[in-house]
């Protein structure tokens, strides 16, 4: 079921039609009016109901016209909201334009649409001058920029709505001039909701307006989904990112699934299928559409002049899945043998095509995949891990039966394809250059194990580094499957790795789960080795030292910026030699008190020539990838990647985390912001933008290198090691290598500068004068040089000082992306359309003008 907190349409109409009738009944007894001949109370498990009859709304609205009580801008919206989708629905069924609603049509169900249109017309007109009413949210005159403006007011206005399916709510609107509404208003309101009785007897079953909704639903999740991909399409967003919100949006389709069913009279549908088939009848008749295919077009399981009711009803897939079920026999292969309904043009974008063309290919499409879920079944083989489609389709072929999520999941199976058209094959290749990359990185990680051994990196660590290649290698840069495929369907041309070509979702999510899993081992291996913090201190001191040339490591300059500098450099940045020295020390764990006597130089040398020997437990970096790491606790449980509990309170977290608008400009997260913390209540779309946005926000970090940073770190420190030899053994004595570990190097360098620092402060303790030959303060020759060898290291042919980003800019997506500009700003636009659709507007109107892509599904 879904959480409390999300709120799908039918949800938030039944919340919205509660809060007006409690808005009503509590303005009209406080103008007088006796409600109880207008209303019968009854009782049911969920808490008091109480019924109003139709002709008690008109009586109710009477009364406060009379009064002339203003109509608060709340009431107001959620009114025109449940007007709206009830609409909707009557214009489905009939076919008619909104204009066109009127009494030839379904009779019971616009009777009650009048009543709401009729106590909006009044309640507005009546002092309308004394409202400040939202701007109309849909005028096909205004201009882009304006329209969303009235989106997001319309969408602000809604920060006090109630709070549950059945509309409980825990405050009366205020409304300001109305001073007996205020003090009526009850501290506390038990689990109540209202409910219409039609006196006449000609409303529609309810069954059949929660049907609507859970399909107009599904396919505005797909609409999202869609929208979703063609940003990775034009590359705007990563397949990363793309993968786990539509995997997450499959998730929540089945939820709302599950709870629309269990409020269906089973007597109207007696299973989840069913909804899908009676509507695309109803839909037909409504249309005058036979249902029959024609004798004259052979192979068409139904008459494909209604492809387009067929795809909003997921009927289309529904077929398509009932006709293999007979073909699943068991220890038998169900191999497609492509071509077998005859030639399949693709050449067009699937939206040019015509229905057959289209049917044809999806057709194609579903049977060819369907084959690759049996095997899965068959052979018992567990993938890296499994998206929510690959688990429910292998259900599927198990329980033999085709639900309606089987149908929703397969229909997104192909909206993805057909949205990428020919790249739809792009995920895998970049799941296969994330393969090669997390190869090179873990061979190279077990060649620098066995080089630079470490005291903290027992053997136990090393195992699952060797198990993480070799999984890599078998299951992600070979096909295992290929062999025993062969041998299940010999003389059949199997191609490699169809799985993962075929599906954008998991070989996305494969590859989200593979980086999570490089990202925890380079931590891992920075940590337990502390390979780049000395570099970072020594390179922080350098970049304030006069007598150092000027530095340009980039990679450690990225890494600062994606971790806490304060924790790093133990509250800031420090400046100076001492206060570097002591920095450094306390990062390692070392006592303040043994910190203040090596740099006031109080200790033997012989006591301060080995850093371990006084150190604690040195500091640690964690993951800055929250939302990632949620996922990944997730996906490491059961090999999938559910959207359980903590990832939506983690993504929740992020709306906190959205600073707040100081621009003049649209900021849709920031309404979000305000909506989450007024009413605790999301859409699932808005739940979904966040996540998407939030996780796009996040590639970069996710996907920098630290074992090649690590790799580099130590290669630093060998060739300092080398150069500065001789200078370490004069301060330090010539056993200072013993268990010598490279990271060291860099105390032995700043301790060395911190001696040669007080040995000039000594000799000239007020400072070196305007005589000295240059004119300058102290130096330490030992600085200098190290800071040459960062600028060899780093710069010229060959540098590697910003090899990090250079994979970034490769890898990633989102690194580099411009902040402002004409991207930017559509990209807002997008974020509001997703964010304000489902509260503020009617989908088809605002689609006008959504870049031309999402048409409206019903006309």
């Amino acid at each position: 079921m879904l959480p409390p907190f999300l709120k799908n349409s039918y949800h938030r109409y039944k919340a919205d039609t509660n809060r007006f009738t409690e808005w009503l009944i509590k303005t009209a007894i406080s103008c007088g009016t006796n409600v109880e001949e207008l209303s019968k109370p009854s009782s049911k498990k969920s808490g008091k109901v109480t019924k109003i009859t139709l002709k008690g709304y008109a009586k109710l609205v009477d009364a406060i016209v009379k009064a002339q009580i203003k109509l608060p801008k709340g009431i107001k919206f959620v009114l025109e909201r449940a007007i709206a989708i009830r609409k909707r629905f009557a214009v489905a069924f009939r076919m008619h334009s909104p204009d066109e609603v009127d009494a030839k049509a379904d009779e019971g169900h616009l009777h009650f649409i009048t009543v709401l249109e009729s106590a909006l017309e009044r309640l507005s007109s009546s002092v309308g001058a004394a409202i400040d009413s939202p701007k109309k949210q849909v005028e096909r005159e205004v201009p882009t920029g304006h329209q969303i403006s009235g989106l997001m007011e319309s969408l602000a206005l809604d920060d006090d709505e109630s709070g549950d399916e059945d509309g409980d709510s825990d405050s009366v609107p205020n409304v300001e001039d109305d001073k007996k509404l205020k003090d009526d208003k009850p501290k506390t309101v038990q689990s109540q909701s209202f409910e219409i009785e039609d006196e006449y007897g000609i409303e529609v079953p309810e069954s059949f307006f929660i049907a609507f909704c859970l399909l107009n639903d599904l396919n505005t999740l797909r609409d999202f989904i869609k929208e979703t991909w063609a940003e990775y399409k034009e590359g705007a967003i990563d397949v990363m990112t793309a993968a786990v919100t539509t995997n997450s949006a499959v998730i929540l389709g089945k939820e709302i699934i599950n709870d629309a069913l269990s409020k269906i009279d089973r007597a109207d549908f007696p299973d989840s299928t069913s909804i899908s088939t009676t509507v695309y009848k109803l839909k037909c008749l409504l249309e005058d559409v036979t249902l029959n295919q024609l004798r004259d077009k052979r192979g068409e399981p139904f008459n494909l002049d209604t492809l387009e009711i067929a795809d909003w009803t997921l009927s289309t897939t529904t077929i398509l899945l009932e006709s293999f079920i007979p073909v699943i026999q068991p220890n038998q292969a169900s191999f497609y043998q492509k071509g077998h309904f005859g030639a399949v043009d693709t050449s067009k974008p699937y939206h040019q095509r015509s229905n057959k063309e289209k049917f044809s290919s999806d057709r194609e499409t579903v049977f060819d995949i369907l084959g690759e879920f049996v095997f899965l079944v068959r052979i018992k083989n567990i993938l890296w891990l499994k998206d929510e489609i690959t688990e429910t389709m292998m259900n599927m072929m198990v329980i033999k039966k085709v639900t309606l999520h089987h149908a929703f999941c397969m229909q997104v199976f192909l909206d993805v394809g057909n949205t990428l058209g020919a790249k739809k094959e792009a995920p895998s290749n970049d799941l296969r250059m994330t393969s090669l990359r997390a190869k090179k990185n873990l061979t190279n990680l077990l060649g620098l194990i066995k080089r630079f051994p470490c005291q903290s990196w027992p053997k136990s660590m090393t195992r699952p580094v060797e198990d993480m290649l070799e999984l890599t290698e078998m299951q992600l840069l070979k096909d295992v499957w290929i062999p025993l495929k062969q041998k299940s369907t010999p003389g059949f041309k199997h191609v490699e790795f169809h799985l993962f070509k075929e599906s954008p979702i998991l070989s996305g999510l494969t590859m989200y789960d593979l980086n999570l899993n490089l990202q925890d081992v380079g931590l891992l291996v920075v940590n337990t080795w502390k390979s780049v913090f000395p570099v970072l201190h020594l390179y922080n001191l350098l970049e304030h030292a006069p007598e150092v040339p000027t530095l340009d490591w980039k990679d450690l300059d990225v890494f600062l910026k994606f971790h806490d500098e304060k924790s790093i450099f133990i509250g800031g940045r420090p400046e100076g030699i001492e206060e570097s020295f002591k920095r450094f020390l306390l990062f390692w764990g070392m006592p303040a008190t043994m910190v203040s006597k090596i740099v006031n130089g109080t200790t033997k040398p012989e006591n301060n020539s080995r850093l371990r020997q006084a150190t604690g437990t040195p500091r640690a970096i964690a993951p800055t990838t929250v939302l990632a790491t949620a996922f990944h606790v997730s996906m490491a449980e059961d090999r999938k990647a559910p959207f359980s509990l903590p990832i939506v309170e983690k993504v929740l977290e992020y709306l906190d985390s959205v600073p707040d608008s100081t621009s003049s400009g649209i900021n849709a997260f920031h309404v979000l912001k305000r909506k989450w913390k007024s009413t605790k209540t999301l859409t699932p779309l808005q739940l979904l933008a966040t996540l998407r946005r939030s996780l796009s926000a996040e590639e970069p970090r996710l996907l920098f290198n630290y074992i090649g940073l690590h790799e580099r770190c130590l290669e630093f420190y060998e060739k300092a090691r080398v150069q500065f030899h001789d200078k370490f053994v004069q301060y330090n004595g010539p056993n200072y290598q013993k268990g010598y570990e490279t990271p060291y190097v860099v105390f032995y360098i700043m301790h060395t500068a911190l001696m040669s620092f007080k040995a000039q402060r000594a000799m000239f303790p007020q400072g070196p004068t305007t005589s000295s030959s240059s004119g300058v303060g102290f130096g330490s020759v030992m600085l200098r040089k190290a800071g040459e060898q960062i600028v060899e290291y780093t710069s010229g042919k060959g540098g590697k000082g910003e090899i990090a980003c250079k994979e970034l800019r490769v890898f990633s997506k989102m690194y580099g992306k411009v902040s402002e500009g004409l991207e930017s700003r559509e990209k807002e636009q997008k974020d509001v359309y997703w964010t304000a659709i489902e509260d503020a507007v009617d989908p088809k109107a605002l689609a006008m003008y959504q870049y031309g892509r999402l048409d409206a599904r019903i006309r």
